[in-house]
């Protein structure tokens, strides 16, 4: 019994250990530093003022005398923040504890300095700090320094009224310090600004994403009351700016949810548990939860305006052979119909809630429900698939109250396999409906006359990926002679090169650019061979742009030896129908100036499929990227319904009439121009922030405009360095022509 006793016992203090093991893993800790020769200065400000809002945050913290021989032993590693208060500038061994706070921000610490740093004087009397290893310490933070304090009367005292502590006046009328710091930063904001009665300004209190500075005479007021809310601060320092827009994702990993969040250039962090501070995050997404939700910070966060994402795969189940939406999540035909055909796992939607996705037999499998002045939104596990997630980003950001996506507005249309080699070959799905006539008379006298009339009618840009040979081989020699017995080709090439379309490359054949595939040797030679016969056949003028995986694969075997031998490809073509996360089968950067471009869209019909998959593209990233081919009319698998050309060549006009009345902002763009679009798009981001009744969107000098975004808002707005390019139901398309960009509320 005693040794039973004795197991639980030392069972419970294991758990014990356990929890305790992970409070410190879900919470930062503080290190408070004051100078006990200061007579209780800085202590006592620490432990009223400080101490208080950090146990509202959850963040322990110690308490220490910066002279003390402890804290000369301490290792600062142990801390994410600290907070120093002094009133004098001198300080022990000055230069070293200057070189311990540089050596804790660059392994990622914090800090937060009540009035100064208290180190530009040595205690010893000599070897005192100068500018240098002041800076070193301030520049960090997004600040700079210079000697200059005075004390003066203040003509004009501005402070950032969201760090104000209330709405009260706020007295500074009194003398007060001030001091030459200046802001070196754009992400370092001053919060204090001091005018002079000599025309001279002083910013006096600056918060950034590493460090923090608040002078003692303007953190409390002329009465002696604190004017500055402290909480806040630690907040913007420890969680981020609450003015810039973030999403918080509590759950283990999920590269679905991560791209969804990466496409749409939002600001994130990933946290396993639940934070104490919730309110700097404008969506809170939970992995594994239940609704209605139960923790009370979430349940807080939802009725002060808050929404709440439940991702999970819930107790009933339903097979779903289709999944419909509404308009007021996307500008959608009626075309629009997402195919699904198997089981979706979900929670039953509770009374009152709102259906946001719905399969085609009337189940809600997605919806919301109100709480307080916010909602919980409850969204399926088994919905958050490769090819869905820009509908998962449409129905949480459609029930916002406020939204802005980039999107990189462009698609473009590949003539994918032309110009191509032909056989002179009697073919029955072309003789049935043509009569007598071969293979190389269906793609040069019908087929590309029907394109060339498409685009003329329909102003389009197409960009033809030329193929030279369908041989399989992959070992010298290597000739040319499928193109040679293919006049037709030859005279299309030269039309092309005379017309206003992009010729991009497919390769020497259709084997795919793959280690198992291509000897290292063979490879280069072969990519070499097509060089000089495309210099021959083309021109020296004749730079390739694009080029487009055969069968759409292709590994970083191959992509290394294509760019080596042709550096100029900006794009480099394969399909996001491959079911893996791979970067080679995903919108992405592979190297400077080159993009991977999936295609989302391809074939003649049925026109619904090549509407639902164009939509899925602009609502995951505002683009669709279309392939077609000469040869789909006798292609089994790509003309399974046995259509005539006739007909395939109507459900093509059909579909681009749909694309075009429906999405009319749309960008039609060569590949390479698309690559250049998505290239900027992934590499040159806007920041965007809330400030106080209008939302800023900044682009960097030097970046390229316009930009465009999907827009949402429930309050009426104005644009400046904008303009709205399409608006239908709730959604806003709006581009951006400067380099700053306003929206103003309109209350």
């Amino acid at each position: 019994m005693v040794k039973k006793i004795g197991k639980i016992l030392k069972f419970t203090f294991l758990i014990a250990l356990f929890v305790i093991f992970l409070d410190t893993l879900a919470y930062p800790k503080a290190l408070l530093l004051y100078k006990n020769s200061e007579q209780g200065y800085g202590y006592n400000i620490l432990l009223k003022y400080v101490a208080p809002e950090l146990k509202t945050l959850s963040i322990a913290y110690d308490l220490m005398d910066v002279e003390s021989e402890e804290f000369g032993t301490l290792d600062l590693r142990s801390y994410e923040l600290i907070v120093t208060c002094y009133y004098s500038p001198t300080m022990p061994n000055a230069k070293t504890y200057l070189k311990r706070l540089y050596d804790f921000l660059l392994n990622g610490g914090k800090i937060f300095i009540i009035n100064n740093i208290g180190a530009t004087i040595d205690s010893s009397g000599s070897n005192h700090p100068g500018l240098a290893e002041i800076n070193s310490i301030y520049n960090l933070i997004g600040i700079s320094y210079t000697f200059g304090w005075k004390k003066t009367k203040p003509s004009e005292i501005s402070i950032d009224k969201y760090y104000l502590l209330n709405e009260n006046p706020v007295y500074l009328t009194k003398d007060r310090d001030v001091e030459p710091y200046y802001s070196i930063s754009p992400y370092t904001k001053p919060i204090v600004t001091v005018k002079t009665s000599d025309g001279n300004s002083f910013d006096m209190g600056f918060v950034g994403s590493i460090g923090a500075i608040i002078s003692y005479n303007y953190l409390f007021d002329d009465n002696g009351k604190v004017s500055l809310d402290i909480g806040k601060i630690l907040i913007s320092l420890l969680y981020g700016d609450s003015k810039v827009f973030k999403v918080l994702v509590i759950g283990k990993d999920n590269i679905a949810l991560s791209n969804a969040l990466g496409y749409a250039l939002v600001r994130y962090d990933w946290k396993e548990n639940i934070p104490s501070v919730l309110s700097i995050y404008d969506l809170i997404i939970l992995f594994d939860g239940t609704v209605p939700i139960t923790d009370q910070k979430l349940i807080n966060y939802t009725f002060s305006g808050g929404t709440v994402v439940v991702i999970s795969k819930g107790d009933k189940k339903t097979k779903v052979a289709n999944l419909k939406i509404t308009s007021d999540i996307f500008p959608i035909p009626s075309e629009f119909n997402i195919e699904f055909n198997r089981e979706i796992n979900y929670i039953e939607p509770i009374p009152s809630s709102i259906p946001l996705v719905s399969s085609s037999d009337n189940i809600t499998v997605a919806w919301k429900i109100l709480m307080g002045t916010g909602q919980v939104i409850y969204y399926p596990s088994d919905l958050l698939t490769k090819n869905l997630i820009g509908l998962f980003m449409q129905v949480v950001y459609s029930q916002l109250p406020f939204s802005i996506q980039p999107i990189i507005n462009s698609f473009s249309i590949y003539l994918d396999d032309f110009p191509l080699p032909a056989y002179n070959r009697k073919i029955d799905d072309i003789t049935r409906e043509f009569g007598d006539i071969t293979d190389n008379e269906f793609y040069y006298n019908v087929w590309w006359p029907t394109m060339k009339k498409l685009s003329d009618e329909l102003n389009l840009r197409y960009t033809a990926i030329f193929v030279a040979n369908y041989n399989a081989s992959v070992k010298w020699p290597f000739s040319f002679q499928e193109y040679v017995n293919t006049p037709e080709q030859r005279i299309a090439l030269k039309e092309l090169l005379n017309s206003s379309i992009e010729i991009g490359i497919h390769g020497y054949n259709h084997i795919p650019l793959t280690k198992d595939r291509w000897n290292e040797e063979e490879l280069m030679d072969v990519l070499v061979t097509l060089k000089i016969f495309l210099k021959n056949t083309l021109g020296e003028e004749y730079i390739p742009y694009t080029y487009v995986a055969p069968d759409n694969i292709i590994d970083d075997f191959g992509v290394s030896k294509l760019l080596e031998i042709f550096p100029t490809v900006k794009a480099i073509g394969t399909t996001y129908k491959n079911p893996s996360w791979e970067r080679n089968y995903d919108f992405s950067v592979i190297k400077q100036g080159t993009v991977i471009i999936p295609r989302t869209t391809a074939g003649y019909y049925p026109v619904s499929n090549l509407v639902t998959n164009s939509v899925m593209g602009l609502m995951m990233l505002g683009t669709y990227q279309y392939f077609l081919h000469p040869d789909d009319l006798f292609s089994k698998d790509r003309n399974p319904g046995n259509k005539t050309w006739a007909e395939m060549s109507e459900s093509l006009r059909e579909f681009l009439d749909i694309m075009k009345k429906y999405y009319p902002y749309l960008r039609n763009h060569f590949s390479s121009e698309s690559a250049e679009v998505i290239y900027d798009f992934f590499t040159q981001r806007p920041f965007i922030k809330k400030d106080e009744n209008k939302v800023i969107v900044d682009i960097s000098m030097g970046h390229h405009l316009p930009r465009y975004y999907y827009l949402r808002s429930k309050e009426p707005f104005k644009l400046t360095g904008g303009r709205i390019i399409f608006y239908s139901s709730n959604l806003y398309v709006v581009e951006q022509f400067e380099n700053r960009m306003e929206i103003i509320f309109l209350k």
